[in-house]
């Protein structure tokens, strides 16, 4: 069976073929049996992959630092800082990974911001004494730092 038929009937087995294809090539310094067209698809769509990932972490992130300094809610403010300490820790590993996954955050924090600050409006906590701002009242260092997060602007009532 030929290798495009291959991943379209079998996606396990072709990428055992491929494997043992390019460990082939390799030996041989070869490349007849490669499926270059869908190995370049399925490359190129990890990639997407951490793309998406790197927002949705970004987001959540932002998401909960805005919960964190606006919402009046204590209970809820460890769960927001702990949210936060595992997304950020997460993205870190992500953008050490990949380095110029960095270009996303930036790329796309305005958008994430975005959605971040109507997820925070929409979420099960009154933000209705601090409203959220439109633009993010904090700087992309303090987002990527671990030890960073930002002082609540209303203490709850003793």
């Amino acid at each position: 069976m030929m290798a495009t038929q291959l991943y379209d009937t079998d996606f396990f087995a072709w990428t055992q073929r491929q494997a043992a294809v390019l460990r082939r090539m390799a030996a041989e310094r070869s490349n007849t049996d490669l499926d270059l067209e869908h190995l370049a698809e399925e490359i190129e769509s990890v990639g997407g992959s951490d793309k998406r990932e790197v927002k949705s972490r970004l987001t959540t992130i932002l998401e909960h630092l805005l919960k964190i300094a606006y919402s009046p809610a204590y209970e809820p403010l460890n769960g927001w800082r702990g949210t936060v300490r595992t997304q950020r820790r997460d993205l870190l590993a992500l953008l050490k990974q990949s380095p110029s996954l960095k270009r996303v955050v930036e790329d796309e924090f305005a958008h994430c911001y975005r959605d971040a600050a109507e997820d925070a409006r929409l979420s099960h906590v009154d933000l209705s004494l601090a409203p959220i701002p439109t633009q993010f009242p904090f700087d992309l260092d303090q987002i990527l730092d671990p030890d960073w997060l930002p002082e609540p602007r209303l203490r709850p009532a003793d």
